[in-house]
């Protein structure tokens, strides 16, 4: 089973590197730092708490826009 996933992970790997467009793969390169950033700021707010929590809606907000909007 884990074969099949790996196996099926490097071919797609492969084709998305060889037949996405140099600008595409860019755009997604951004959406994956975005994603992050959000994930980031949700797991900050969880562990550390929610004092100033209109930065942390303001920040993650944000990131949420800017994912949807890119």
């Amino acid at each position: 089973m884990s074969d099949k996933v790996s196996n099926a992970v490097q071919k797609l790997w492969t084709s998305y590197s060889k037949n996405t467009p140099q600008s595409l793969q860019l755009i997604d390169a951004y959406l994956v730092f975005i994603l992050f950033s959000g994930v980031i700021q949700f797991v900050h707010c969880v562990l550390v708490g929610t004092y100033p929590y209109n930065a942390f809606l303001a920040g993650f907000i944000s990131t949420v826009g800017s994912f949807v909007l890119a």
